[in-house]
């Protein structure tokens, strides 16, 4: 299990160490995208990952799940390298498309395989923890990402882009080494359509899994859309363009920290979490309000609750569903972010490109705190633990 660990962790650290990260969002402004542009942009990154998550988590039930996620970095390095040939809005989305068909490859594979592999050791009641720990990797590979692409930017966005695409080509070229997966229980279901029923039949028939399944694609929706925003936010309150990669990496610090700690508070009821979501929603609120560079302390301060909420609910719901349809049900949870985060991104262009960035910040931060006061008050009789 060591052996195996160790691995999963080095794909984790390298498949997020991305000096772009940070970046591309302010690259494509300074390279003359417009903010309804630039919303697309992310839009299309999104589509195709929605377009693509439930079939690619069907594959991943049916073939070996390693390999898959082999397949997605490798795809992904072509992304970067149609932005250093192509830098203007076809080559951007061109390379969007590429990276929305790695994270539908990713999605829902890598849980899967990380749960799967601990319940043969034994260890899936370890998932949370050892989940929170790739998570925590993760964040400290975007954080060093970040760091290093304040001076790095420097050199450029080409050789930054160039140092990315090595990244996610080593992360590759890693999960190819990891010992043939563990076969799950077999549902005798060999053909694609007869996976893809028993998967969705495992979602919708399920109260439980479709409630886990459904707040945690939203927590996630929330969290990762904005994040998109985020440099472009920093920009407009002000903070220098070198001192976008600290602020980056600060929130990844953060997130990091949450993760790392979030199993801490699997025996919580999940009416706590609920109220963490709220907070968040108040944090993203004042950070908007405020809009000024002491006010990023606020969404630096935003990651940690929500990614406590997400850590668990992921948790919660990898506990809750089958291994024969793992991927699958994990993937339909990623349909669901995808189409959450769409909705999310072209709100926010359009609020951005009609008044400012700095409305779009309050008005989600409105939202989040109304999604959670509402599960709060009108769920609680129907939470799993009650």
């Amino acid at each position: 299990m060591k052996k195996f660990l160790a691995k999963i962790y080095a794909y984790t650290f390298f498949a997020d160490f991305v000096l772009i990260y940070p970046l591309y969002a302010v690259m494509f402004s300074d390279f003359g995208m417009e903010p309804w542009q630039i919303a697309t942009l992310l839009a299309v990154w999104s589509t195709t990952a929605f377009l693509l998550e439930v079939p690619s988590g069907v594959l991943a039930d049916k073939y070996s799940r390693k390999n898959i996620l082999f397949v997605g970095q490798f795809i992904r390095t072509f992304a970067f390298i149609t932005w250093i040939l192509f830098p203007n809005f076809i080559g951007f989305l061109i390379g969007f498309v590429l990276w929305g068909i790695e994270s539908a490859l990713s999605s829902g594979t890598y849980e899967a395989l990380l749960y799967d592999e601990l319940k043969k050791f034994g260890e899936e009641k370890q998932f949370t923890k050892i989940y929170g720990r790739t998570r925590t990797l993760s964040f400290i590979a975007i954080l060093s990402a970040s760091v290093l692409a304040s001076p790095a930017i420097l050199l450029g966005y080409h050789f930054i882009l160039i140092l990315s695409s090595i990244a996610v080509l080593l992360a590759g070229l890693i999960i190819v080494f990891l010992p043939k997966a563990h076969k799950t229980e077999s549902t005798h279901e060999k053909e694609y359509f007869s996976i893809l029923k028993k998967g969705l039949s495992d979602v919708f028939k399920n109260a439980v899994v479709f409630k886990l399944l459904f707040f945690t694609s939203l927590a996630f929706a929330f969290g990762g859309a904005l994040e998109e925003f985020y440099s472009i936010f920093a920009d407009r309150a002000g903070l220098p363009t070198y001192g976008i990669g600290i602020f980056i990496a600060l929130i990844t610090g953060i997130e990091g920290l949450a993760s790392f700690v979030a199993y801490r508070f699997e025996s919580l009821k999940t009416e706590w979490f609920y109220f963490l979501f709220i907070l968040s929603g108040l944090l993203l609120l004042l950070a908007g309000y405020l809009f000024t560079v002491p006010a990023l302390l606020l969404i630096i301060l935003f990651a940690l609750p929500n990614g406590i909420v997400q850590t668990i609910f992921e948790g919660k719901l990898q506990h809750a569903i089958p291994s024969e349809t793992r991927a699958t049900i994990s993937s339909v949870k990623g349909f669901f972010l995808e189409t959450k985060a769409l909705v999310i991104y072209f709100a926010v262009g359009f609020i951005a490109q009609t008044s400012d960035y700095r409305n779009s910040f309050i008005v989600f931060g409105i939202i989040m705190m109304f999604v959670g006061l509402f599960y709060l008050l009108f769920t609680r009789k129907n939470s799993p633990e009650n």
